[in-house]
């Protein structure tokens, strides 16, 4: 059971419910064992008192047995030898011959205590002395049964019953001796048990308690961590939880919502900076970068240039061969734009069929020489607005420098705005800069 808890909480396969149970399991583990190991030494023991009791039961019946016999033997004794009856007599001799057999018998058990047998011997001589005694008399038919006599036959049989007596006396003692030692080697085992169980339960515990901690608070702070984040607006971040249980359900869950809301907010950011028909800045977004790049300008002292673009004729080709046409000469015109000015520049729509771009670090002369060439480049192009049709379009475009021709984002608009309005009035198909009509035409 504890190695099936510890590859579960290594492989983080089990769902949280049941580590939990496997791990409670776990920590009465050691209980169970204690209850078992202590019935079992429990059971043992008292086997173990039972068959010593039963041993010494089957030493000391003979004993009581005996001493009960020799006991007897005085009374029937004193009637055969007092009144000759001879059916007391044939009795004592019976009683006699039981009482020798048993002494033999007693002799011959071995027996691991050697008093055992001192004891026995002491006892078959006072028994044989009064059996000696009780010959001579009954032999002699004109010998008297006196007082004297009796006495000397009852204090040997005595002297053979105490003698019996003292030994079973001792044998219980050694008995209780023997009871009250195997009386400690349980307390000593059980005690042992109990210490070993809980020994094992504390560690049990600990490690469980380690393990559940570790597979539980863990993935809880790796979660707690992820939702902060992800609450800070870090929408790129991802919970790592390797596990297929409740908490890296939950893991692939917030994953998954914020990959939903980073992308959500990608396509915000885009709907809200990007034109969504030509896939270049709008309005809105060029005129905070150009805000940003003239600061950025005036901070180090470099110039920047803004350019103005607009397609020819454009309501004509609309009216001529259509909106959609229309739309697709936009992007067309657009995507040329970007494969002609340097990665730096940006290129926004600006309304309509105008397009501006910014032109970093550039003074009025590369800001000419970069127009002339991409309007040169859009009157050698062919646009195909449909599967079979193919246009040709030329542009206007003016140009005005930050901070030459105007000291602010506005005053630059408008100022390339002009140029681009002289270009047009100019006959198009022309670059026009602020405050002159230099022109090149194609």
């Amino acid at each position: 059971m504890l190695q099936t808890l510890m590859r579960a909480w290594q492989f983080q396969k089990l769902s949280l419910k049941k580590r939990l149970t496997i791990g409670i399991g776990a920590m009465f583990l050691p209980l169970i064992l204690l209850g078992v190991g202590a019935f079992i030494s429990f059971e043992g023991t008292i086997r173990s008192f039972e068959s010593t009791d039963n041993a010494t039961l089957e030493k000391l019946f003979p004993l009581a047995n005996l001493e009960a016999l020799i006991q007897q033997a005085p009374r029937s004794a004193e009637v055969c030898l007092s009144d000759r009856v001879q059916a007391e007599c044939d009795r004592y001799r019976q009683l006699s011959q039981e009482i020798d057999q048993m002494f033999t018998t007693l002799l011959a058990t071995p027996s691991d205590l050697p008093e055992q047998r001192v004891l026995i011997q002491a006892a078959q001589t006072a028994w044989q002395q009064s059996q000696s005694s009780y010959k001579k008399v009954i032999t002699a038919s004109s010998q008297r049964l006196t007082p004297e006599i009796i006495d000397s036959l009852e204090q040997s049989v005595q002297q053979s019953a105490d003698s019996l007596d003292q030994l079973y006396k001792l044998m219980t003692h050694l008995q209780l001796a023997d009871n009250l030692a195997q009386a400690k080697k349980v307390r000593q085992r059980v005690n042992l048990i109990i210490a070993t169980m809980f020994g094992l339960g504390l560690g049990v515990a600990g490690l469980s308690g380690w393990a559940m901690a570790r597979s539980i608070l863990l993935p809880l702070n790796a979660l707690k961590n992820g939702a902060n984040r992800l609450g800070e607006g870090d929408l790129s971040h991802r919970i790592n939880l390797p596990t297929t249980d409740e908490f890296g359900q939950l893991a692939s869950t917030l994953n998954q919502m914020a990959a939903r809301l980073e992308q959500s907010q990608v396509e915000l950011r885009y709907s809200a900076t990007m034109d969504g028909l030509t896939g270049v800045y709008n309005r809105q977004e060029f005129n905070r970068l150009l805000q940003a790049e003239l600061e950025r300008s005036q901070r180090y002292g470099h110039p920047c240039s803004l350019i103005m673009i607009d397609i020819d004729y454009f309501k004509k080709l609309n009216d001529t061969y259509g909106h959609p046409a229309g739309d697709e000469a936009l992007r067309c015109f657009a995507s040329l734009i970007k494969q002609q000015i340097r990665p730096a520049d940006q290129i926004a729509r600006y309304g309509g069929e105008e397009f501006s771009i910014i032109l970093p670090e550039t003074s009025n002369g590369d800001a000419l020489y970069l127009a002339e060439r991409l309007r040169q480049a859009i009157v050698a192009h062919t646009i195909q607005i449909t599967q079979w049709q193919m246009v040709k379009i030329t542009s206007s475009i003016g140009i005005a420098v930050f901070p030459n021709d105007a000291d602010s984002a506005s005053a630059l608009i408008s100022a390339a705005d002009q140029a681009l309005y002289i270009a047009k009035r100019s006959g198009r198909n022309r670059v026009s800069r602020y405050n002159t009509e230099t022109t090149f035409i194609q």
